[in-house]
């Protein structure tokens, strides 16, 4: 059994490399988190994002208060 996800300051489950996520403003597309690109005090705060099929897959940094878990990386 895996240990529980830590959470952000919000009560938010912390982001993490593998993770599948999809952002608020558009649910269509989801994506995996490729990179953890900076952390402060409240946790995760930005990361890299590639796209399934959004802009043919490209990477885009994504802030993670936009972004919402649909999935655990491995």
């Amino acid at each position: 059994m895996r240990p529980a996800r830590k959470k952000d300051a919000w009560g938010q489950p912390l982001l993490r490399v593998g993770d599948i996520v999809r952002s608020l403003p558009c649910k269509d597309d989801p994506g995996t988190v490729t990179q953890i690109l900076q952390v402060n005090a409240n946790g995760v705060h930005l990361v890299a994002v590639k796209w399934f099929s959004w802009l043919d897959g490209q990477t885009t940094q994504e802030y993670v208060s936009e972004l919402e878990l649909v999935s655990e990386g491995s």
